[in-house]
């Protein structure tokens, strides 16, 4: 008889947990479902302080535009606001509805300012039509943006972390962006990225590699009081505004190459620890400023076919 009433409790005790586990019994809970309810009904989404245990997947809205057999795009079309909340689950914008693929899009502004993010964010193909806010987000999975496109005046990354990799590869940002302060310790890649207004890397700190190649800065570029540990690459890049590498350390090879600058190029105060290799770079406002660049060895400088342009003054001829 014991041993029954003592297997009756354990039993007990073990549905009981079970029922805990679930989001609407976590302390500060919000399940992923009345979020999306809520955007259906046309709600603008403000959550502060809140734990989001289940995915969120923004492509579960109930708008959806069908462009085509094998293309749809959810419709989010009120302002979406978290302020230091914790999400154990997955966030996503992008994902698959029988055989047609599925894309969202933002029509307001999108914030994550100060959360935490336990597993992977996957932002990839959305478009949003507002500002972006995700300062001093933790990212501790994948972060994944390739492919975003945003409209709106400023995105901001300020003082953003990520544990794992942070990639942002052939997104298109029509204003400005800033990560000013921000610590990568995975790899983090702006590949083939185009950014319209001021590209603000500013005392930004990586640990893994750093990848800009194919980027297309149309204002200015800075890269101020950065830090990059591992390999840096800004092949093949276009700069139309001015390019700010001052007072960076490249703790390993910088690869600079076959890249056009068409603003001004500042390297003052730079430290290159192995190689910096500008070669086959064009530099259309002459020479950059190198005052006080420290290089391990003079060789450590590659500019095999670097060019520099000098515009002659027409108007004195």
């Amino acid at each position: 008889m014991k041993k029954i009433v003592f297997n009756a409790i354990l039993l007990l005790m073990v549905t009981s947990g079970c029922h805990a586990g679930n989001q609407s019994d976590v302390n500060n809970g919000i399940s992923a479902a009345k979020i999306i309810k809520s955007i259906d009904k046309g709600k603008p989404i403000v959550i502060e302080g809140m734990i989001i245990a289940d995915d969120l997947d923004f492509t579960m809205v109930q708008g959806h535009t069908v462009f085509s057999t094998s293309y749809r795009i959810a419709e989010v079309n009120v302002p979406v606001t978290f302020l230091k909340c914790i999400f154990l689950g997955k966030v996503k914008t992008i994902g698959t509805i029988g055989n047609s693929a599925i894309t969202t899009h933002f029509k307001s502004n999108l914030t994550f300012e100060g959360c935490d993010f336990r597993a992977e964010v996957d932002f990839s193909n959305a478009t949003i039509d507002g500002m972006v806010n995700f300062t001093g987000a933790v990212f501790r999975g994948n972060a994944i943006f390739n492919n975003i496109s945003i409209d709106g005046r400023n995105t901001y990354f300020t003082s953003f972390s990520s544990e794992k990799l942070f990639s942002m590869q052939e997104a298109f940002i029509g204003g400005s962006i800033d990560f000013f302060k921000g610590h990568s310790k995975g790899k983090i890649s702006f590949q083939s990225t185009d950014i319209a207004g001021v590209a603000q890397f500013s005392n930004l700190q990586c640990d893994g590699k750093a990848d800009f190649s194919l980027a297309t800065f149309r204002s200015q570029v800075l890269f101020t009081y950065s830090k990059f540990n591992s390999e840096f690459r800004m092949s093949g890049a276009r700069c139309d505004g001015n390019c700010e590498i001052v007072s960076v350390v490249f703790g390993a090879s910088a690869w600079i190459c076959n890249s056009v600058f068409n603003g001004k190029v500042n390297f003052n105060n730079t430290e290159a620890v192995t190689l910096l290799d500008v070669s086959g770079s064009i530099f259309a406002k002459g020479k950059p400023d190198v005052e006080g660049l420290k290089l391990s060895a003079n060789e450590n400088l590659v500019t095999n076919g670097t060019k520099f342009v000098a515009f002659s003054n027409f108007d004195n001829e």
